[in-house]
């Protein structure tokens, strides 16, 4: 059964619950988080608390689909794109975005 865009939204929400669940591994994402200066709490609050903005997104490299979730945290406007492998917990966080 493949979730809704509303099922993943509280299934990231959820999962984000618990930091270990957030994975942070490629270069290519701490190098966006320190160029734009998105601290880890930001990244933490946009997942649980913020909202799917776009459509989830099928990705021929990862069995699940790419999410990308949007929350006004701190005076900035953020974005951050997660792979998501339903009904898994793990969060693979991909990009983050300061959308403004």
């Amino acid at each position: 059964m493949t979730p809704s865009q509303r099922q993943l939204e509280r299934h990231i929400r959820a999962a984000a619950q618990d930091t270990a669940n957030v994975h942070v591994k490629r270069k290519h994402t701490v190098a966006r988080i320190n160029e734009r200066g998105i601290t880890r709490a930001m990244i933490y609050e946009a997942l649980r608390l913020g909202v799917m903005d776009r459509s989830p997104e099928p990705d021929p490299k990862f069995p699940g689909v790419r999410c990308r979730m949007r929350r006004y945290v701190s005076g900035v406007d953020v974005g951050v794109v997660v792979y998501v492998d339903y009904p898994g917990p793990d969060l693979i966080v991909i990009t983050v975005i300061d959308i403004d």
